[in-house]
């Protein structure tokens, strides 16, 4: 055994205690250029059937029965495929061939989708955190020089913790606002900032033991019995701590107006159970992980899988918004226009946007599902999406930029709900990147704020703020006091926010709005 380091300080990103053994993500290779030989082709294409009925499975289990029934013929599909593709791998086509040529005549939407998850499967088939985990038994800890959202998502449930690199300057958990913090947060796995070369001396299977509920995260690396010891009875009281808060803020806090919903990003997220809806399903991070574009089956299975527990709650469900630090590789910005983002690049994308409002569209016919547009200019926007959707989806838009604050009087005349983006109307209005941008509270920002509730509830809009903000206890007491009908929060935030509002008055929050407005 080598000997006991740390502990090593870092930045506490999502809190937590993660106890288990290293696997190091290193940087992405290049991309295939040439086929493989035949017995490659052949390994290539077991791991993506492998891969495609673990995701069809996972669905099933999440599902209510009567729709999980509906796709249990696409394992059956899958297996049946299964052998005639290997066949003709071993006969000499690529993989990729294979399946094109199987499926060529699709027949069924459960065809489609078969292969379409085979088709990402081969995209994910040298480079997948399954792929590094298999042989590999128990808890892990992710250890990487570069973490994205498509890693994050792609995480099986026992990577219990992450250990990534950054340069910067050490900074408190509710500064990083980056959309793969956002998606560990939301899952709840805890995640610190450390030194690169902390990283590099980590090696696969090492213990590690990483503790981020303080206000410098811990990381020990090939710890003593004791410290592991001391590490599981710390994570058994902190995980109990958290579901007695949780249990104190069942009642909904009518007082205040405010109803508490919650940002999801995967379909491995719990909900709590006095959530008053999904106030943001982050959509391009539910399929961030994804090679290509999702079939409209399996979103429509998604979204069923994460709404279905809420009940009749309200689900608003974001187009893909993809772009700056959440880069799609099957939603890209064309040359012509390299900086579009959210539902710009999506009018660039029409068969991708009609697919995804397709599903949207299934999914609303089993609950109270509304459709919210990122990143919009102007009312147009909206007036488009309601057409595309053939008016059968309430259409909300998200305020994120100071020039779609001017446009909120033409906006608000138009759309069913406002949602204001705090994470990308603060790194504007200060000038930071996004993924930098801080809890600053900044009074420009407030302002635009101000005036979006005030010109929306003079439409009869109702305004909710779905930014890391809403998650800071601070900042939620700043947003209820300036007129917020709802805030949504990430999962791992939801009980410590609601706690801290619990024994407010409306007054109180009115009185930390001026105090910050000043």
């Amino acid at each position: 055994m080598s000997p006991e380091r740390g502990p090593e300080a870092g930045s506490p990103v999502v809190d937590g205690i993660a106890i288990g053994r290293a696997i190091v993500w290193a940087r992405d290779p290049e991309p295939r250029s040439v086929a493989g030989t035949a017995e490659e082709e052949h390994r290539r294409l077991a791991r993506a059937l492998l891969r495609a009925t673990h995701g069809v499975e996972n669905l099933v289990r999440l599902l209510p029965p009567p729709e999980a029934e509906l796709f249990v013929p696409e394992v059956a599909i899958l297996a049946e495929l299964g052998p005639i593709l290997l066949g003709r791998v071993d006969g000499g086509a690529t993989a990729e061939e294979a399946v094109n040529e199987a499926t060529a005549e699709v027949s069924t939407d459960l065809l489609l989708d078969a292969r379409a998850r085979l088709l990402d499967g081969l995209g994910h088939s040298q480079r997948s955190v399954e792929l590094l985990l298999e042989g590999r038994e128990g808890d892990r800890v992710l250890v990487t020089e570069s973490l994205t959202p498509s890693v994050v998502a792609s995480l099986p449930v026992r990577v219990v913790g992450i250990v990534a690199a950054s340069e910067g300057t050490a900074r408190s958990r509710g500064e990083y606002t980056s959309h793969a913090v956002i998606l560990a947060r939301g899952r709840g796995i805890p995640l610190a900032f450390v030194p690169p070369n902390v990283v590099v001396a980590i090696a696969d299977d090492d213990t590690v033991v990483l503790d981020t509920t303080g206000s410098v995260a811990s990381l020990w690396v090939a710890p003593s019995e004791s410290i592991i010891a001391q590490a599981q009875r710390r994570h058994d009281e902190w995980i109990l701590g958290c579901t007695q808060e949780e249990a104190k803020v069942a009642a909904p806090l009518a007082h205040l107006g405010l109803e508490v919903h919650v940002n999801i990003g995967s379909i491995y997220e719990r909900l709590p159970a006095s959530a008053e809806g999904i106030g943001l399903l982050r959509t391009e991070l539910v399929f961030s992980g994804h090679a290509s574009a999702p079939s409209e089956v399996e979103q429509f299975a998604a979204l069923r899988a994460i709404a279905a527990p809420i009940g009749r709650a309200p689900v608003v469900v974001r187009l893909f918004d993809a772009g700056g630090d959440k880069p799609l590789a099957w939603l890209q910005a064309p040359a012509g226009s390299p900086l579009a983002r959210g539902v710009e690049l999506l009018f660039m994308h029409p068969e991708l946007l009609d697919t995804q409002l397709r599903a949207i569209v299934r999914a609303a016919e089993h609950g109270t599902v509304r459709v919210l547009l990122p990143l919009v200019t102007c009312a147009d926007d909206v007036e488009r999406i309601r057409a595309l959707s053939h008016g059968k989806l309430a259409v909300g838009a998200m305020i994120e930029t100071p020039a779609a604050v001017d446009q909120i009087d033409d906006v608000a005349a138009v759309a069913d709900f406002i949602c204001i983006g705090t994470n990308d109307l603060f790194a504007t209005v200060t000038g930071q990147q996004r993924a930098d941008s801080t809890l600053a509270f900044d009074t420009r920002a407030l302002r635009m704020i101000e005036r979006v509730i005030a010109v929306a509830h003079g439409r009869a809009r109702k305004v909710s703020v779905c930014g890391e903000i809403a998650g800071d206890p601070h900042g939620a007491r700043i947003l209820v006091g300036l007129g917020v009908d709802a805030i949504s929060v990430a999962t791992a935030r939801f009980a410590k926010v609601k706690l801290s509002l619990r024994d407010l008055t409306i007054d109180d929050c009115r009185g930390v709005a001026r105090e910050a407005m000043k």
